[in-house]
């Protein structure tokens, strides 16, 4: 009995016990509640002081506008808040490489650029983005033959990804032969080189014969294989080391190996020149019945630069000169005219003094008709028996005064023709210097008939044989 009443007694301790214990958990939680009301209605004062007080007002305003700034743009990818955004970016043209074994091969088919895409962290791209990387295709280990290969982006960093386009790429490697090709030339930057010198042939230290390492369609599309040798500013024998470069028929590089790649080569260089007379030619006719009177230069002659093969087949240099655009006595420059081939002169204008004065005409009676080039010894049987010719001479009337029939030869070509009755078209030389009169004969052609004759027999004058 005495236990059971213990029992109960405990019961009620323990009873007493949770209530004392909710009772302090509810006061705790009553003062617990009664500061966190006393701070906000503290909070609440202090808010309502500083926003509702002028004096706090523009701080308050400032603080909120900040706030909205922020809210409606902390995800923009401009933002300063931004720090982990997504990004990508494409870069074009970028070159693309080749490993394999060079010594042995020959790759083609691989493209000369391709499109690199970066994706990642927006500035690990942006950075990317700046790096030189390039394409890269890694033929080690690859026989002879067509390859399907996929095609890698390189040098852009570990904090990016790089995707190429095209992924895959399909190249030939062919083998690698050796030919030997016969060496040319060319002179490069020759506008850059006065034009008085001229360049002479090349000679080649090393030969003329050089080798080139490639596939055996590469050394089949070669034309040539030509040294370009810079001439720039050369004015004295020089020797250089130039360039060689292989061609194909359309003049286009080819891009093969060249062993050695360039060639030693020495190039005399000379000035070949000439002195000769400017002379003035006219065209056309001075208007109102004028004529040249006189006419002064202050150059006579040229010197003129070339070739010596150029040099030796030309014995003048020409002023060509519109006589048609003078309207008084007058002093003008004109240009040199240089004949095709030649390089330069020390003369590009002169100046003419020219004076006009009345035109006037005389006739040249009974000019003698003369005979070239018989070397046939043919007899000439002429029309009418003609064996004279006028000449009208017109210019001013000083200048034809002083022309006769001695200045003026006419004659008849019978060069390379064979017997038979021709047209022959009647020409004059004239011996005088005297270029400010023009002459005109009263008639163009003649007509001769041409016989075969032994020339030790004798015939009527009409039908003599013309020397």
């Amino acid at each position: 009995m005495a236990k059971k009443n213990d029992r109960n007694q405990d019961k009620v301790e323990i009873a007493k016990k949770i209530a004392d214990q909710s009772k302090r958990v509810t006061n705790a939680y009553g003062n617990m509640e009664d500061g966190f009301f006393r701070i906000f209605r503290w909070f609440s004062g202090l808010v309502d002081k500083v926003i509702f007080t002028k004096r706090y007002l523009p701080i308050v305003s400032l603080l909120l506008a900040i706030f909205l700034y922020v809210t409606v743009n902390y995800d923009s990818e401009n933002s300063i808040f931004a720090t982990s955004l997504s990004s990508a970016r494409t870069l074009n043209n970028v070159g693309v490489r080749a490993v394999y074994n060079t010594e042995s091969f020959e790759v083609s088919g691989l493209p000369e650029t391709c499109e690199v895409t970066i994706t990642g962290d927006a500035a690990n791209v942006n950075n990317a983005a700046t790096r030189t990387g390039y394409c890269s295709i890694n033929l080690d280990g690859y026989t002879e033959g067509t390859h399907l290969v996929k095609l890698t982006a390189t040098g852009y960093g570990d904090n990016v990804t790089a995707t190429t386009n095209p992924t895959d790429v399909m190249v030939t490697l062919a083998r690698k032969t050796t030919q030997s090709f016969e060496i040319g030339y060319d002179f490069i930057n020759t506008d850059a080189m006065d034009s008085r010198y001229v360049l002479g042939t090349p000679v080649f230290t090393d030969g003329t014969s050089v080798n080139i390492r490639a596939s055996r369609s590469t050394l089949d599309s070669i034309a040539m294989v030509k040294a370009l040798i810079d001439v720039s500013g050369q004015t004295a024998d020089f020797e250089t080391d130039a360039q060689l470069v292989a061609y194909d028929n359309s003049g286009n590089p080819v891009t093969a190996e060249i062993v050695p790649s360039t060639v030693h080569v020495s190039v005399s260089v000379s000035s070949p020149h000439k002195t000769v007379p400017i002379v003035l030619e006219f065209s056309g006719e001075v208007p109102n019945d004028m004529a040249i009177d006189s006419l002064t230069m202050d150059r006579q002659t040229a010197t003129i630069y070339g070739s010596e093969s150029v040099l030796n087949s030309i014995s003048q240099v020409t002023i060509n000169y519109d006589a048609s655009t003078l309207t008084g006595s007058t002093t003008v420059t004109a240009p040199v005219t240089l004949p095709e081939g030649v390089s330069g002169s020390d003369v590009s204008l002169v100046t003419l003094n020219i004076t006009l004065a009345d035109r006037a005409s005389k006739t040249l009676e009974n000019v003698a008709i003369n005979y070239r080039n018989n070397n046939n010894n043919y007899a000439a049987t002429v029309l009418d028996n003609q064996t004279h010719v006028d000449v009208t001479v017109t210019g001013t009337q000083r200048n034809i005064d002083a022309i006769s029939a001695n200045d003026i030869f006419v004659f008849i070509d019978l060069e390379s023709l064979m017997p038979g009755t021709y047209d022959l078209p009647l020409e004059y030389e004239l011996s005088t210097t005297n270029s400010l009169v023009s002459f005109s004969l009263n008639q163009l052609t003649l007509n001769i008939t041409l016989t075969a004759t032994d020339t030790n027999t004798t015939t009527d004058p009409s039908q003599e044989a013309v020397q």
